[in-house]
C-alpha cells in the first residue's frame, strides 16, 4: 500500500475524542512494534511518521499506520531480509557518489578514487599525482599535474567517452534493465558474507557482456561493494558513499589558479594502428629492456602508467612533445582496448619476443568487414595476411 493511501485513511479517521490513556497505550504499542524491525526500517518508518500528519492523529490511527507501514516496508517483520529493490535505490537515485575502485586484482591493482556529481567525475590515482576532471556530457577532460602545475583539455568524443566510464552510471543502466525486465536478467541471491567486518548480503546479475555483483550492508541495505566483470576485465568498487556533500568546485572544468594551461587542446577521438605500434615500441624500448610485454590488459597498463610518465618526462624534448607522446601512448592502448568490445578477433603473442625480430608475429587482428588479418611483427612492421596463413 502506498504512503499516500495510508495518510488518506488516517486523515479520514480523525483525531478527536480519543482518551489520553488509549493514546498512551497506542504509542507504547507502536514503539514495541518498531523495535521488532531491523534498524534501517525503524529509521525509514520513523522518518516518514515525523514528516507526516500521523503524529497529530488519534491513537487508533497510530496503530493502523504501524501495521500498514510495517506491512509496506517489511512484509514479515519477524523474518525481514534485504531486498534487491532496497539495495539499488541509492544506486539509482543518489546525486553524489564517492568511492574507490580497483582494476584487476584487488591485491595488486592500482587504487583510484572517484567523486561523481551528476555527469562529472573527479578521478585521482594511488600510483601517480595526475588529477582528471571529466565532463561526460560534453566529452571533455581536464588533466591537472600538481607537480608541474600544468593543465590541458582533452577531447574524448567517441570511444574514449565510453571507455572513460562513470561506473555508477554503468551500474545504474544494468539495474534499470533488471528492474524493467526481470525475466530477461534474473537476480541471483548470494546469501551473506563478512566484508571489512560488516555483515553483507549479495546479489548477482549477468548481462550480455557483463556481470555485476552487489554486496549491501545487512542492516542498512546500502551497497558497500560492487564487483564488475566487463569482457575480461574486472573492477571492484568499494568504500562507497551516497549523497554526501561535495564541494562542486572539485568537479569544475575551470583551470585552477596557479596552473598553466597548454595552448593546445589534445585530440583523443581517433585511434589508429600506428598509435598502437608507437605504444608497443615505447613499451619495449623504455620499460622492458627491448622486449615486448608478457600480456596486454588494462591492469598492466595502469601499473606501468607512472613509469611511462617518468620515462616520457626524462626525454630531451619540449613539454608539448612530451604531452603529445603521452597522448599517442594512450591512443594506442585505446585502439587495442576497443577491439574486443567491437567484436574484433585479436591475438597477442609478444611474450618473450625482442624488438626487431622481424620473423615473429606479436599481434594480429581482423579489422571489421575485412577478409584478411593485420599482423604486426617484432620489428613493428605490419601486413595483411589471409586467415589460413596466420601464425599457429
Amino acid at each position: 500500500m502506498k504512503k499516500e493511501n495510508i495518510e488518506e485513511i488516517l486523515e479520514n479517521i480523525g483525531s478527536e475524542g480519543v482518551p489520553a490513556d488509549v493514546h498512551k497505550i497506542a504509542q507504547q504499542a507502536f514503539g514495541d512494534f518498531t523495535k521488532t524491525l531491523p534498524q534501517r526500517r525503524q529509521h525509514v518508518l520513523r522518518e516518514y511518521i515525523m514528516n507526516s500528519k500521523i503524529t497529530k492523529l488519534a491513537a487508533a490511527a497510530a496503530i493502523i499506520v504501524a501495521v500498514l507501514a510495517g506491512l509496506h516496508f517489511v512484509g514479515n517483520p519477524f523474518g525481514a531480509t534485504v531486498t534487491f529493490a532496497e539495495v539499488i535505490e541509492p544506486i539509482l537515485n543518489a546525486r553524489t557518489v564517492i568511492f574507490d575502485f580497483v582494476v584487476g586484482s584487488e591485491e595488486t591493482g592500482p587504487l583510484m578514487h572517484d567523486i561523481v556529481v551528476g555527469p562529472k567525475i573527479r578521478r585521482t590515482f594511488s600510483n601517480m599525482d595526475t588529477i582528471l576532471i571529466i565532463d561526460l556530457d560534453n566529452a571533455k577532460m581536464l588533466t591537472l599535474d600538481p607537480k608541474s602545475k600544468g593543465a590541458a583539455y582533452i577531447d574524448i568524443e567517441g570511444p574514449l567517452r565510453e571507455g572513460t566510464r562513470n561506473f555508477v552510471e554503468f551500474v545504474r543502466n544494468i539495474v534499470t534493465k533488471v528492474k524493467d525486465h526481470p525475466d530477461d536478467m534474473p537476480v541471483q541471491e548470494l546469501g551473506q558474507r563478512d566484508i571489512d567486518g560488516r555483515k553483507a548480503v549479495g546479489f548477482f546479475v549477468r548481462g550480455q557482456n557483463e556481470e555485476v555483483t552487489i554486496w549491501a550492508d545487512a542492516e542498512t541495505a546500502t551497497p558497500i561493494r560492487i564487483e564488475l566483470l566487463l569482457g575480461q576485465t574486472s573492477y571492484i568498487l568499494k568504500n562507497i558513499e551516497f549523497d554526501v556533500p561535495v564541494d562542486e568546485s572539485l568537479v569544475r572544468m575551470d583551470v585552477p589558479a596557479g596552473y598553466t594551461l597548454s595552448d593546445k587542446e589534445f585530440d583523443m577521438t581517433q585511434f589508429t594502428e600506428q598509435d598502437f605500434v608507437t605504444t608497443l615500441r615505447f613499451w619495449a624500448e623504455h620499460l622492458l629492456n627491448g622486449s615486448f610485454p608478457q600480456s596486454l590488459n588494462v591492469e598492466d597498463l595502469m601499473k606501468l602508467t607512472p613509469q611511462v610518465a617518468e620515462k616520457i618526462d626524462q626525454l630531451d624534448i619540449s613539454e608539448e612533445q612530451k604531452m603529445q607522446l603521452g597522448m599517442t601512448f594512450g591512443r594506442g592502448f585505446v585502439f587495442f582496448q576497443q577491439l574486443g568490445p567491437n567484436g574484433v578477433d585479436w591475438h597477442y603473442a609478444g611474450d618473450g619476443v625482442k624488438l626487431g625480430d622481424a620473423e615473429k608475429a606479436i599481434f594480429w587482428y581482423q579489422p571489421k568487414d575485412s577478409e584478411t588479418y593485420r599482423v604486426i611483427y617484432g620489428d613493428l612492421s605490419a601486413k595483411d595476411v589471409a586467415p589460413e596463413d596466420l601464425p599457429k
